[in-house]
Order: C-alpha cells, then sequence, then structure tokens
C-alpha cells in the first residue's frame, strides 16, 4: 500500500501561509467512447417536446354532441304511458299527438328523483328529526333514475375499421318501384338516359370520375360475358348546366359503343371507375364496404349537459288542461335542443391494431347506437346509404329483414305494464362488429374515397300486444310511396363519426430499394411500376400548405383530440336527396327522371 503523508503548509518553507491558496491543474485525461442511448442526453427543449409527442400512442377522445332533430310524425296511440305525456295535435283528439322527445333524446329528464319528507312539529316543541324518504317520478312504463338517462335510448362507443366487405348485398329501387339488386363490388349505381349523341349515366351519390378517365360498364347487354376491354369507356364530359352537377352526371359518346353492346332501352347500369384502358386490371376501382369493430364499452364514457349553452332553436313545449288519462296541467314537450358533452375515461392506446389496409390506423370514429331501452321502435335498426334515400317513395333495400344490423341483440321484456311485451337493445361488448360506409379504393391513387357513409334507419312499432302503440301511417302507401307492413316510414342516422388521430401525406412517395424492413408499414408494391409505394405519416404539429395535418394539445403523455358532432336524427318523409345536385335536375329537367 502506498503510504501518503499531509504536511501542513506553513512547513513547506520559511514562512509559509498556514492556508494553500494555489490552484493545481492536472494535465491528465480519463477519456471513453460515447455510446448511443447511454449517455447523450437531448437538451433542446423543442427538440425532446417533439420526440415525445410523435412516440406517444395515447389519444384522450372528447367533444361536443348536438342533437339537430325535428319530430314531425304525430300518430295515434292506445298505450297509457304515450299517452300521459302525448303532444297533442289537437285538445279535440286526447289519442292523436306526437311522441314525447323523451323517447329521441340523448340525456332523458324524466327520472326518478328521491324526495325528503321532513317530520312534523307539533306546538313549540321541535321534537327528534326524523324524516321519509319518498320515490317522485313515473313509473307506469319503465323506470329511469338519474344514472342511467344518459344510457336509456343512445350509447356511445369508440370504434376501428378492421376489415371490408366486397359482397355486401345492396339494391336501389326506381320511383316505381322496379328495384335492382347487386353488391358492393360491382360499382356505384347510374340511371341511364339520352341526349343527342350522348349517353347520360346519373348518379345518386358523387361518383368520383373525371373527364378524360374511364368508366367499366355493367348493365344490358354489357354484362359479365363480354370481355372488360369491351365494358370500358372514355368519360368524354362531365356534368351539364346545372350547378355542381359534375359530381353526379356522367356522359359518354354513343360511337365509342358496339352494334348489339349498346344502352340503347337500358335504364340502369353500374358503373367503376378506371384510371388507364391500357391497365384495366390495375387501374380500376375497388369497391366495398367498411367493417367496424368497437374497443370501449357503454361504461367507458361521460355524457352530460354542455354548460353556457344557448342552442338556435327553441323548446317546443306546452301545458295539457286535460290528457287522456284525465290529468289536468300536464306538460308536454315535442323538441328539445340538447348540447351536451363526451369524454372517454381513459385514453385510446393506438397500437395493436391494422384497419383493412394492413396499417396502424389513422383515424378512429365516434360510434352512435340507437338502444331503444324502452322498446317503442322496432329493433335492431337497418342499414342502408345514401342512394337508399329518395324524395317521395321508399327504397326496397329495406323491405323485411336482409338489411338488419344483426350484430346488434336485443331483448324481450314487459317493463311495468302487464300483457305488453317490448323489445330493447342491450350494451354491445368490446370487439362488436358493425358495418360501415361504402367506399372506394383505388390502388394506383393509394387512398381511399367515401361514397356514402352508412345510415341505422329506425321505425315506430305500431302494434303491441292486439293495441295501438303509435300509429302514423308508418305501413300506408297512400301516405308514403313503397310503404308496406315489411317497409315502414321512419327515421335515420349516422352511426359512425370519423376522429382523425394522425395524417397521411397526400402525396405517393417511391422507391427502388431492397431494404425493406425499413419502409413504412403503409407501403405496398408496384407490380406495374416495380416501385414500392407508400405515404408519408405527418408529424404531430405539421400542417402544410393545403391544410392537412394534426396539432392536438400535448399534456401529461397523452394528446387530447376534441371532435364536435352535429348529430342529424333526420325524417324519412321529408328527406330531399342532393339538394344542390340531382334534386335540381328534377326539377330543371320537369320530371325526366327521379332519384
Amino acid at each position: 500500500m502506498e503510504k501518503k503523508q499531509i504536511i501542513l503548509p506553513s512547513k513547506k518553507y520559511y514562512k509559509a501561509p498556514e492556508e494553500d491558496l494555489t490552484i493545481k491543474i492536472g494535465l491528465d485525461n480519463n477519456e471513453t467512447l460515447l455510446r448511443e442511448g447511454e449517455r447523450d442526453i437531448v437538451l433542446d427543449i423543442n427538440q425532446l417536446f417533439n420526440v415525445e409527442r410523435n412516440e406517444c400512442k395515447k389519444y384522450k377522445i372528447h367533444g361536443k354532441l348536438k342533437m339537430i332533430f325535428r319530430n314531425i310524425y304525430s300518430g295515434s296511440t292506445a298505450y297509457d304511458p304515450i299517452l300521459k305525456n302525448l303532444y297533442l295535435v289537437s285538445d279535440d283528439d286526447k289519442n292523436d299527438g306526437y311522441i314525447p322527445y323523451n323517447e329521441f333524446a340523448f340525456l332523458r329528464d324524466d327520472v326518478l328523483r328521491e324526495s325528503i319528507n321532513p317530520s312534523s312539529v307539533s306546538g313549540s316543541t321541535i321534537g327528534t328529526y326524523n324524516p321519509t324518504f319518498s320515490v317522485v317520478g313515473y313509473t307506469g312504463h319503465t323506470s329511469i333514475t338519474p344514472i342511467q338517462a344518459p344510457y336509456k335510448n343512445w350509447n356511445l362507443y369508440l370504434s376501428y375499421v378492421y376489415g371490408q366487405d366486397s359482397t355486401y348485398p345492396m339494391k336501389y329501387t326506381f320511383s316505381g318501384g322496379t328495384t335492382y339488386s347487386f353488391t358492393s363490388a360491382d360499382g356505384i349505381p347510374f340511371r341511364v338516359t339520352q341526349e343527342g349523341n350522348f349517353y347520360v349515366l346519373t348518379s345518386p351519390v358523387k361518383h368520383g370520375m373525371s373527364q378524360g378517365e374511364y368508366i367499366v360498364i355493367s348493365g344490358g347487354t354489357l354484362n359479365s360475358s363480354v370481355n372488360v376491354t369491351g365494358r370500358t369507356f372514355s368519360i368524354n364530359e362531365i356534368g351539364n348546366e346545372i350547378f355542381n352537377s359534375e359530381e353526379y352526371v356522367v356522359k359518354l359518346l354513343k360511337s365509342q359503343f358496339k352494334t348489339g353492346y349498346t344502352l340503347s332501352g337500358v335504364t340502369f347500369v353500374l358503373g367503376k371507375r378506371c384510371l388507364n384502358d391500357r391497365d384495366i386490371t390495375g387501374t380500376t376501382s375497388q369497391y366495398y364496404v367498411h367493417k367496424h369493430k368497437t374497443v370501449t364499452t357503454v361504461d367507458d364514457y361521460i355524457l352530460d349537459k354542455a354548460g353556457f349553452e344557448s342552442p338556435i332553436w327553441e323548446n317546443e313545449r306546452k301545458i295539457i288542461f286535460e290528457n287522456a288519462l284525465q290529468e289536468n296541467d300536464v306538460i308536454v314537450e315535442r323538441n328539445r335542443m340538447e348540447s351536451l358533452i363526451y369524454d372517454f375515461k381513459k385514453p385510446f392506446v393506438l397500437t395493436g391494431i391494422t384497419n383493412n389496409l394492413n396499417y396502424t390506423p389513422t383515424d378512429v370514429y365516434l360510434t352512435v347506437i340507437f338502444r331503444n331501452a324502452n322498446g317503442y321502435f322496432n329493433y335492431p335498426p337497418k342499414i342502408g346509404y345514401r342512394f337508399n334515400f329518395h324524395d317521395s317513395w321508399i327504397d326496397n333495400h329495406f323491405s323485411g329483414s336482409t338489411t338488419l344490423e344483426t350484430s346488434i341483440s336485443g331483448q324481450t321484456f314487459t317493463g311495468n305494464t302487464s300483457g305488453f311485451t317490448f323489445t330493447g337493445g342491450t350494451a354491445l361488448p368490446t370487439g362488436t362488429t358493425l358495418t360501415g360506409a361504402y367506399v372506394e379504393y383505388n390502388r394506383k391513387e393509394f387512398k381511399e374515397r367515401i361514397i356514402s357513409e352508412a345510415y341505422h334507419k329506425i321505425t315506430h312499432r305500431k302494434l303491441v300486444g292486439g293495441i295501438t302503440l303509435f300509429n302514423h301511417g308508418q305501413d300506408s302507401p297512400t301516405y308514403y310511396s313503397g310503404a308496406s307492413e315489411n317497409n315502414l316510414v321512419g327515421l335515420f342516422y349516422q352511426p359512425h363519426h370519423r376522429i382523425k388521430l394522425r395524417e397521411l401525406s397526400p402525396f405517393v412517395e417511391t422507391a427502388n430499394t431492397r431494404d425493406i424492413l425499413n419502409l413504412p408499414e403503409n407501403t405496398i408494391f408496384d407490380d406495374k411500376d416495380r416501385l414500392w409505394k407508400w405515404r408519408d405519416v405527418y408529424d404531430h404539429g405539421f400542417i402544410d400548405q393545403e391544410g392537412n395535418g394534426t396539432d392536438f394539445p400535448y399534456l401529461n403523455d397523452q394528446h387530447y383530440v376534441m371532435k364536435d358532432i352535429n348529430f342529424n336524427l333526420q325524417n324519412e318523409l321529408l328527406f330531399n336527396n342532393k339538394q344542390n345536385g340531382i334534386n335540381s335536375f328534377n326539377r330543371y329537367k320537369k320530371g325526366r327522371f327521379k332519384c
């Protein structure tokens, strides 16, 4: 062991100071390699924030939900719980009126409440405070507590698109009742008319085609027995003299068609978009419907009133002097404007799932499902698309039970009445699959286009236990063309509302490389061009010149994503299809064709 001796500064030399005030500078050094991940630290706070922000996979979903609805169906009923709060059309008929708004509300207010009855006081002696409690509220049909009120009629879920269905059955009905059946893979429906040297194809939805592109037709003599090259035609013009018609109208010169394979006498065809007639198979769009999967339960969110909110519409209430049950001074409500806030309790973690295109989803959906816990409506709802709703007739697509959303289950109950059986919905478990939007996907462009969102149609139940539950003429063809016992007039709403989490670049990147391990997960290989293709995922906080991008507040290691939704519950009776499009064409063209 090396021996060391400490000597006082005063002993070093004559008259040395008691303290050593010198500073020794050592020339020895010790160097080690700086290894990545061990000792280097990002000192730039902005850079560190961006790294953490873009690596974070947690998204806190919340927002505002507004009901946009007009209660217009008036009818008769003989069921006492409805008669009690029926909004009468006139005082002369106490059995005819509008269903109470609470049957449509997100947040019901006809709930049971606990009332405190204090003990009575005798003379000047206060005595012992011994109050009694009683439950106040109507229990004639079902009992609803304040905790149950936000979940009674509607339920909210988060879902994502996990797959697609190209065999989904569809129908399209003309005004005269002629119905055409096809599947989602067959393309977009078109009506066919003639104008001079053109065949005019008019779609009830936006076709997404441009002049100079091509359309692959199926219909008439141009069926599947004809080679695809003989059914592919150049789009000579789009639109006509009517505003916005270019989104719905396609014109084809008759000279393109061969003898025996024309559209003369044909009124209906299906069309697919094609980019290149020299590569029809590789550039023709695919058509399918989205398949959703839920990732939350009914217990995972909170729904409550939005504070300090004043909707632009007025509530419709009145006092009934005497209702059909001979009760006096009853307040009834036809419409109430709701503005609510929803908040999912836990953040959604964007890991471990893939979408229908086999990469991590960039969107999640707020899925709103009508639960019908009181059982006043037929259940479950039916699924339709924009071209299944018309101005003055019902599409046969909804006839029968083939379009029911079968993954939504129902259960029967008797409630607080005897002799009456109803069917209401139940909460959906995690992993429930639901049908979504009708979509076009073109592999060359590497993106999806929404042709039509999916819609759920609900109808009032007419009879229960041998009496009239609510009859507004929903099965009468004189009331609405095409209506029948199996195809009722009703209401419809959009169940799936898209919430953007990440943004894909609108530009397609390409590479010719063998280093496939470092390519993005949304990469595909183009056999024709012999190139890898993908779209870059924008970083959070980056917004391009066209406004594409995401910039959510980032705090506590999670993104706060706010999505405000105007929830339209629409009446089929007064629905006008394409107010800026084909509905206008019909008026100008004096009814030559209708959608």
